[in-house]
């Protein structure tokens, strides 16, 4: 039986995209660092809760891209205003349905050829604060481990971090409801979205091909109709509507986390990275990439805190990484925020309107740029809405 060890350089809390991605970014240094990897479940093995859709090109810069990864490649998004009217965006390969589950499987075996211990089907209770120059960290089954830097990529929700000041719970964490179905008739190449208040107030609806015959279809509503809106029935009446053959198979429930502004996530020996920094895009709530990119930077960022000398020299790590994060990605979130939230307030009348009148432009002229200028005499408030995603 191997013998775990006591002390651990760096502590990774969750198996997921970002944990697993700031796993490798550590696991690169020369010489290696001791890592620990620990989940919960085993997260490749049980149902994703996600919709697996990306941007190929983003998904390519941030792990690769293995042809297993890949369920399907996306060349159309299809979007839907409340009324049926429609616009449809095309451009070939532009997207991709990930196999995420395999993904994350074969990325775990590549932290374990690297060396890094595992240690799942393990719920961690509590991060202690730093003592000296570790932390420990403590299990629901009473086991502890110590260790110099803790990365939390744990999710959205675990709290870790409370008793210190950084961010240790999402500012705005809108529900999510979604189930994967069999008989959709979905093309496979295609992705829909579905806008409209009644549909999915602060939201939207979404339709993603997953397996040849099967979607995952969900929605996602806006935090400030989170006590009113009964999510549930919204996705019944929705796939009773517009997906009336459909065999649910699975069903899930979760919390996205979206941000609109900056949170400090990063303390002495604690970074947090994915959705435990609410590294989520608040536009489109995509958090797959972003947490892989998040988790990139909180794996350099640990071994730096590994290297530091002082306590001056932790606290510049901690401002480095909150500037990398920032500039990769977290400034772009903060436009999308305010976009977001000009788009959600605008009436559905005025998407109906919009979008019949934009379907009639030809697709190779429906840039952003484009669209507001050509909405900026017929729809002002749709072009001063988008004005920020520019």
């Amino acid at each position: 039986m191997t013998i775990m060890p006591d002390i651990f350089d760096i502590v990774i809390i969750g198996a997921g995209p970002a944990g697993l991605s700031a796993a490798l970014a550590a696991l690169a240094a020369k010489p290696k660092p001791s890592v620990l990897l620990v989940d919960k479940i085993v997260p490749w093995e049980m149902p994703i809760a996600c919709a697996e859709g990306v941007w190929t090109d983003q998904f390519r810069a941030a792990v690769g891209e293995k042809p297993e990864w890949i369920r399907f490649y996306i060349s159309a998004l299809v979007l839907h205003s409340a009324d049926g009217s429609k616009i449809t965006h095309t451009a070939r390969n532009a997207g991709c349905i990930i196999n995420r589950p395999r993904m994350q499987a074969d990325l775990a075996e590549q932290c374990r050829a690297l060396g890094a211990e595992m240690r799942l089907d393990a719920r961690v209770s509590e991060i202690r604060p730093e003592k000296g120059s570790l932390r420990e960290v403590r299990f629901a089954d009473g086991g502890t481990v110590r260790c110099r830097v803790v990365i939390d990529a744990s999710g959205p929700v675990a709290g870790f971090g409370k008793k210190e000041k950084i961010a240790w719970k999402p500012p705005d964490l809108e529900p999510a409801y979604f189930v994967v179905a069999e008989n959709t008739g979905l093309a496979t190449d295609e992705v829909h979205v579905y806008l409209g208040s009644g549909i999915a107030p602060g939201g939207y609806a979404w339709a993603f091909p997953r397996e040849a015959g099967s979607a995952n279809i969900g929605i996602v509503v806006g935090s400030a109709h989170r006590a009113k809106a009964d999510i549930r029935k919204k996705l019944e009446v929705f796939l009773a509507d517009n997906f009336p053959g459909a065999r649910v198979v699975h069903r899930h429930a979760g919390g996205i986390p979206c941000s609109a502004r900056p949170l400090k996530i990063a303390a002495s020996r604690l970074i947090k990275a994915g959705d435990a920094a609410s590294a989520v895009n608040p536009f489109s709530r995509a958090g797959i990439v972003e947490a892989m990119e998040s988790g990139k930077l909180a794996g350099q960022a640990a071994l730096a805190m590994l290297a530091a000398a002082s306590q001056n020299q932790m606290l510049a790590v901690c401002k480095k990484y909150q500037k990398q994060w920032l500039d990769a990605l977290g400034k772009k979130h903060g436009k999308l925020s305010r976009a977001k939230g000009a788009l959600v307030n605008m009436p559905d009348a005025d998407y109906n309107a919009a979008f019949s009148s934009l379907s009639k432009i030809p697709p190779e002229k429906r840039s952003i740029t484009k669209i507001i200028g050509l909405s900026l005499g017929r729809f002002p408030r749709l072009a001063f809405a988008m004005r920020h995603l520019i």
